[in-house]
């Protein structure tokens, strides 16, 4: 006998849901309103009647038994008649619903009432299914009467539907454990330091802690910590969270899926891409007169679930979109609903932790228990503040006026107010002439204002369907929800931010520290979870800005030999901005001396496009392959630029890159693809008014502001845009680290431990002379 512990409306919203992906566009009050709009009409109930009454029953079927709760929103009396009510809250028009535009409304009270007529052992029973608009609670109730032959055949029908899925999934998580007990690692020699690396991930969460992990390139990260959190899982609510901060590492992912599949693994694997990514048509717009993929979602989505389940196993972004097409249903929100049920789930560092897009599923409800593993960890420091934070431009609600207007005149009044609103203020704190002003505060009068614009969108939207400016309308009314979301979470670590940008008006709720938040997920939701990235020093501000300093740490020594990388420093000249125009010559020297020693490629990363293009305006570059990177460039002309790397000509091929960018991290130049390095400078952020701001608030916090906003950030891109060169243990290659910063005590404590063999270079050393020592030592 199998016990199953599930919920009425779980059941019910899987067998019966339909209707349309919802056209409700949700602010973030859009919760508490409907809690609120409940409370509404409970608080009009007569002294004798009950709200929030729970149910529950045990019932057997089959080689199941279930333990079934719910809770009723209303248990009325009128007219000497029982009524159970369940309350549904909605910003759509109550004139377009009908009492079986969500079939899975009606049939949860029907759920609820089978529970108690049998607890309370009556033949009928009255159900009102009433719908309240959040805005102006208005109602509409539809009234049935069953009695109980009548529900109780209902019921059982359910649990017969129900019990042919779990038949499927059962059956599927069977195998899954038997295969995991059983599964043997892929590879009959385990990488220097990866047995330790795995053996930390494993104890971490059997054991539902924080880990923090140096783990260089080269170990085997991906398969470790896959194949170690498997090993820890133990039911169907244990779901193992992949997380990647860029698009290339899911692939990685997959392919190592795909690597213990053919050892004996039994799983599904779900990969989450962006809407944008997954959607079918020229535009992303979810409401269903506008999109065919939206309309009738829920009509198809059982049998297109049921299909892939059964037919498949790794879903990524091809497969959910191919089933998508022909089941005629959102990928994306498909996407989403084959997470339920796959065992490993391969997404965005968002779908986790930002509140504006997490999974509520697993990360607001208290169902599934994921294991997280943290892929590039050290990009979640930029990024998590960047979840927490929210800006506006005046430029945006000009548009969003003159395009609201064509559609409904009325709405100009509001957003004319929250424009005239940002003009005064700027008036009056003197924003046009420092060009950027700053308070501990938020400002709850332009929030407010804020809110009216969003609810007066919401009409404008709710009540038409398709005209010529709805993607400019929607453009706008996003960018205000997402605004008003973040005010929730403003407090001490914020900034309010109002900066002229080329003209423009930017406000912006800067979060400069969103630890607190990071932290509060992986405390509530998270059964384990270990960042790991071959970058994080030094690891305590990593830490610190991601957890507040809460988590282990492991470290795990590179696999590779030392010596296959020449490091070289040369501390003879300044980069920093008074020197630049006395540094120029000393770099082309350099640059000179690495592509004639040995014909290569080679990347030259400069601080910004500023100085890669000084240095390149006085470089003479005939005699080799120039490879520039402009900012802004595409995906396929990244794409394009990194195939260059594929080969190797008859003169050396030189690119001009900028540190931190797009070809400084998460690329893989393996073998010939690069044979060397030069680092101008030493990445520091530029000094600008929030970098200043970042200073003061962690020298408050940390005693630490300089090294915080500047050094470290800065070391980081240093240490991943050298890690570049040497990617398998049979590679070759040297990097040169340019800059008088670099014999500071400061950064050489910085440096990871693999590069203690580091060579200082003197005023008599010929950098060539040396480079060519170094090629003819390692042929």
């Amino acid at each position: 006998m199998t016990d199953i512990k599930i919920t009425g409306k779980e059941i019910v919203e899987f067998i019966y849901s339909g209707g349309d992906l919802t056209s409700e566009f949700q602010s973030n009050k859009r919760a508490l309103e409907g809690i609120e709009a409940h409370k509404f009409l409970q608080n009009k109930y007569k002294e004798n009647d009950l709200k929030e009454v729970s149910v529950e029953t045990d019932f057997t079927r089959g080689d199941y038994l279930f333990h079934i709760t719910g809770r009723i929103d209303g248990l009325i009396t009128e007219n000497g008649k029982t009524i159970i009510e369940e309350i549904k809250s909605t910003k759509i028009d109550l004139g377009l619903i009908e009492i079986d535009s969500r079939p899975e409304h009606l049939t949860q009270a029907k759920m609820y009432a089978y529970m108690y007529m049998k607890r309370e052992n009556i033949k009928a029973i009255n159900i009102r299914l009433t719908y309240i608009s959040v805005d102006e609670y208005k109602v509409k109730s539809f009234n049935k009467r069953y009695n109980m032959s009548q529900i109780e055949r209902f019921f059982v029908d359910t649990i017969d539907l129900y019990i042919k899925w779990l038949e499927i999934y059962n059956n599927h998580q069977y195998e899954k454990i038997t295969s995991i007990e059983g599964l043997k690692f892929p590879f009959e020699e385990y990488r220097e330091g990866q047995y330790k690396f795995m053996g930390a991930i494993y104890q971490n969460f059997l054991n539902k802690e924080i880990l923090y992990s140096i783990a260089p390139t080269g170990i085997g990260k991906t398969v470790a910590s896959v194949y170690s959190a498997l090993k820890t899982i133990k039911n169907d609510k244990e779901k193992i969270f992949y997380l990647t901060a860029k698009n290339a590492g899911k692939k990685i992912v997959v392919d190592t899926v795909e690597l213990l599949k053919k050892n004996g693994l039994v799983c599904k694997t779900t990969v989450i891409n962006s809407k944008e990514t997954m959607c079918l048509q020229d535009e992303v717009d979810c409401d269903p007169d506008i999109c065919p993929y939206a309309k009738g979602f829920f009509d198809r989505l059982r049998d297109a679930v049921n299909d892939i389940f059964v037919h498949d196993d790794v879903y990524d972004h091809k497969l959910i979109k191919d089933y998508g097409k022909y089941h005629n249903i959102c990928p994306h929100e498909f996407s989403l609903e084959l997470s339920n049920y796959s065992d490993i789930i391969i997404c965005d560092y968002n779908y986790a932790f930002d509140p504006r897009t997490h999974l509520i599923r697993y990360f607001d409800d208290d169902y599934y228990r994921p294991k997280l593993l943290i892929d590039e960890a050290h990009n979640m420091v930029d990024r998590s503040r960047n979840m927490y934070s929210s800006s506006i431009q005046k430029s945006s609600l000009i548009a969003l006026k003159k395009a609201a207007s064509k559609v409904k005149p009325s709405s100009k009044t509001q957003i004319s107010a929250l424009i005239k609103y940002i003009d005064e203020f700027v008036e009056n704190n003197n924003v046009a002439k420092t060009a950027f002003y700053f308070q501990d505060d938020l400002d709850s009068q332009l929030i407010s204002l804020v809110e009216r614009v969003v609810n007066k969108i919401d009409q404008v939207l709710s009540e038409n369907k398709k005209f010529p400016t709805r993607k400019q309308v929607l453009d706008g009314y996003f960018e205000l929800i997402q605004f008003s979301r973040i005010s929730d979470f403003y407090n001490v670590n914020y900034k309010y931010l109002v900066e002229m940008i080329q003209d423009d008006i930017v406000i912006t709720q800067s979060c400069l520290d969103a630890s607190d938040y990071i932290l509060d997920v992986l405390r509530r939701r998270a059964s384990g979870s270990v960042f790991f990235s071959a970058t994080m020093f030094p690891l305590e501000y990593y830490v610190s800005l991601i957890t507040k300093g809460e988590g282990l740490s492991v470290k795990i020594p590179s696999p590779f030999k030392q010596t296959n990388l020449g490091l070289f420093i040369d501390d003879s000249t300044s980069t920093r901005y008074r020197d630049r125009n006395r540094s120029i010559d000393n770099i082309i020297d350099s640059i000179y001396a690495l592509a004639e020693t040995k014909i290569g490629n080679y990347i030259i990363f400069f601080p910004s496009y500023a100085y890669l293009n000084q240095v390149l305006e006085e470089f003479n570059g005939d005699d080799y392959e120039l490879l520039v990177q402009r900012s802004k460039m595409s995906f396929s002309e990244r794409n394009d630029m990194l195939e260059q790397f594929n080969t190797v000509g008859d003169r050396s091929k030189l690119a001009f890159f900028v540190m931190g960018g797009s070809f400084a991290e998460g690329i893989d130049y393996v073998g010939d693809m690069l044979s060397g390095v030069i680092i101008v400078g030493v990445a520091m952020p530029q000094f600008n008014k929030y970098n200043e701001l970042l200073r003061n608030h962690f020298d408050e916090k940390f005693g630490q502001g300089f090294d915080y906003a500047y050094t470290y950030p800065g070391m980081n891109k240093v240490v991943q845009a050298v890690g570049r060169v040497i990617r398998t243990e049979t590679d070759k290659g040297v990097a040169v680290l340019f800059d008088d910063r670099y014999s500071h005590k400061k950064y050489k404590d910085l440096f990871p431990q693999n590069w203690s063999h580091y060579k200082t270079l003197k005023a008599t050393d010929y950098l060539q002379t040396i480079l060519n020592r170094f090629w003819k030592e390692n042929n």
